[in-house]
């Protein structure tokens, strides 16, 4: 029994190798060999100042936006709101913020959510709070980036 398992998982590994090598074949064939698969080049983002984010409340389904300059601190609703970065991609990449948050109900001890938010995907990382969502909308260069009200420019 045991040669037979040994004997199937050889040819498993073999079978997996032949579809990897099938694959690498037909991508050198579409585009060219070694050297004509198109290189990306270095994926570059410039830093920006502040975020504009986008609180939810679910019970009520009011939504509020909410300014926050990098290195401060924000409270919405029960929600501590910390922003460190927000990157903006340079000119010629899809526009597409990401910002680097650190959130924390007060009514807990630990985080409810740190890392990476991206603002075309939301929900690729998104926070999970039972009442509450929070997500990026755009970075922002500086204050003055606002309306008098703190509200952003109508661009449309």
């Amino acid at each position: 029994m045991r040669k037979i398992l040994i004997a199937a998982l050889l040819c498993t590994t073999a079978a997996n190798a032949q579809i990897e090598q099938g694959i690498l074949e037909d991508l050198q064939r579409d585009f060219g060999g070694n050297d004509g698969v198109p290189e990306r080049g270095e994926i570059t983002s410039e830093p920006e100042a502040g975020a504009v984010l986008r609180g939810l409340d679910k019970m009520t389904g009011r939504a509020q936006d909410i300014t926050v300059m990098v290195g401060d601190t924000v409270t919405y609703e029960r929600l501590s709101i910390e922003l460190d970065a927000c990157r903006s991609p340079a000119a010629g990449e899809t526009a597409d913020a990401f910002a680097f948050l650190q959130i924390q109900d007060s009514r807990e001890d630990e985080l409810r959510f740190s890392g990476w938010m991206i603002a075309s995907s939301p929900a690729l990382h998104a926070m999970d709070h039972p009442r509450y969502d929070v997500w990026v909308k755009e970075c922002i260069a500086s204050q003055d980036d606002l309306n008098a009200d703190g509200a952003l420019p109508d661009n449309g």
